[in-house]
């Protein structure tokens, strides 16, 4: 993968990401997670995360998959 930065969200810096492609589909993992992420919303990459940080280019998102922390922490919440 390509490491990079990538926003989500509009009033947030961008976050250090990964971007993957196997030949056939390309998708983005955040290093450390985005709450809220939904079919829809824009992705945009970029070379940093400072004011001068250039766009390298963005889609929009097609599915969101929660990490196995994320899950492990909502099954607990279930359980209680």
């Amino acid at each position: 993968g390509m490491e990079l930065f990538a926003k989500v969200r509009s009033t947030r810096p961008p976050k250090p990401a990964t971007l993957h492609h196997d030949g056939i589909q390309t998708w983005v993992e955040l290093a450390s997670g985005e709450t809220g992420v939904a079919p829809g919303q824009a992705c945009v990459l970029y070379d940093g995360d400072g004011d001068d940080a250039r766009v390298f280019g963005g889609g929009f998102i097609q599915r969101s998959e929660r990490g196995r922390e994320a899950e492990s922490m909502l099954a607990k919440f279930a359980a209680a």
